[in-house]
């Protein structure tokens, strides 16, 4: 028995020593909900339940370049465009706000813009492939397509709040899933649904789309994260390595490593073309929030809170093991000659329709005239008879 004891005893401080051995940074005074790399590599971006963001630097130091505050609730997303050059937040206030992104400058993130589209908490925001829309999922059951180039919001409509959300990369199907349901629905462009997976057995946490557009990952409170087949709505694997909810999933931009993390502070990596797990890593006594894999993939960020603390939090930072890939950005994206143009096409057309109504009043005038003239012509006549008579 003695044996056991100390058997027992060496496993926990092995577990323990692992997680001590993990940098670990703790800024934020509460819970961090959502996590993020800069394109670039070169920062990770935090949003926590105490209503600020912080951007730090990723390095062995972590250091806080800038905090974000003004913000009236929780921050539940952040999102990125793909050039790096916009970072956009949302959360319980329902604001969603984009930041200029650029570390020339002396704050990093720099607040652009803040739109009031969403009458409810923003759940998940994303950032088109394409640069020029946004996606936004509430609380309130719409999952909104902003057009930033003309300034437009295309509903959506549900009942539901949604808590998971994916856009294929050609932007022709969407992917939800809302509270207190374990289906996932696809829709096309038009709003219409055009497919319903069903398997899970708990909320859906998150989803994403790989870049080839075959295939749909999802996560749940069920334990487990499953690859579904696009094309038929079938689930072609289900991995079941986590003992507790799954919380948050991340896969490298070609869509070949996927990264989950759950309650059970588990960590695991899979290799999506041989359906495989290579890596796992338990945070004992941690509950893993969320969830990034740097955009080199050698590093994964994990939001992990000690059970039983609130303040502070923090998160870890581990190695993947992973081959280090060279990250290429694509060409800045400028919106604003884009909009320019938009704006005076529209300007041409509005004119166009000016000019023709302005031609048909004028007609319409023209008409009324000469019936005005034939109608006194008609009355002068008649008295000009009766004078005569007389």
């Amino acid at each position: 028995m003695r044996n056991i004891l100390l058997l027992t005893l060496f496993c926990n401080l092995t577990v323990r020593a692992q997680v001590d051995s993990i940098p670990y940074f703790a800024n934020h005074t509460e819970d961090i909900t959502c996590i993020s790399f800069s394109p670039d590599g070169k920062y990770i971006v935090t949003g926590s339940w105490d209503q600020s963001i912080i951007v730090h630097r990723n390095d062995s130091t972590a250091e806080t370049v800038q905090v974000v505050e003004g913000y009236n609730g929780a921050i539940r997303t952040i999102a990125f465009s793909r050039d790096g050059r916009t970072m956009i937040a949302g959360g319980q206030d329902g604001n969603l706000n984009f930041y200029i992104f650029d570390d020339t400058y002396f704050d990093v993130a720099t607040l652009d813009t803040t739109l009031v589209i969403n009458n409810t908490q923003i759940n998940k925001l994303i950032y088109g492939p394409g640069m020029r829309t946004v996606f936004s999922a509430g609380d309130d059951g719409k999952f909104l397509t902003y057009d930033l180039v003309k300034e437009k919001v295309i509903p959506l409509n549900g009942k539901r709040p949604i808590s998971a959300a994916a856009v294929a990369i050609d932007r022709m199907s969407y992917f939800i899933a809302t509270e207190g349901s374990t289906s996932i629905h696809q829709f096309n462009v038009m709003g219409k649904e055009i497919n319903t997976f069903e398997g899970h057995t708990n909320d859906i946490t998150d989803l994403l789309v790989t870049v080839d557009r075959k295939y749909l990952i999802s996560s749940s409170k069920d334990k487990t994260v499953r690859v579904w087949d696009i094309a038929n709505a079938k689930e072609e694997n289900k991995f079941e390595d986590h003992t507790w909810a799954v919380t948050d999933i991340d896969v490298d931009a070609f869509g070949t490593y996927l990264v989950s993390g759950g309650l059970d502070g588990k960590i695991n990596i899979y290799d999506l073309k041989t359906r495989t797990k290579l890596l796992s890593q338990e945070l004992s006594n941690y509950k893993i929030n969320a969830l990034a894999l740097s955009p080199d993939n050698t590093t994964i960020v994990a939001a992990a809170q000690p059970e039983g603390v609130s303040d502070p939090a923090g998160f870890f930072t581990l190695n993947t093991d992973l081959k280090a890939r060279k990250i290429v950005l694509p060409k800045p994206f400028e919106i604003s000659p884009l909009k320019k143009k938009y704006q005076e096409k529209e300007l041409a057309k509005n004119n166009r329709l000016e000019e023709a109504k302005r031609v048909k009043e004028a007609k319409k005038a023209e008409t009324s005239n000469i019936s005005e003239e034939k109608i006194l012509e008609k009355t002068e006549q008649v008295k000009i008879t009766i004078k005569d008579n007389e």
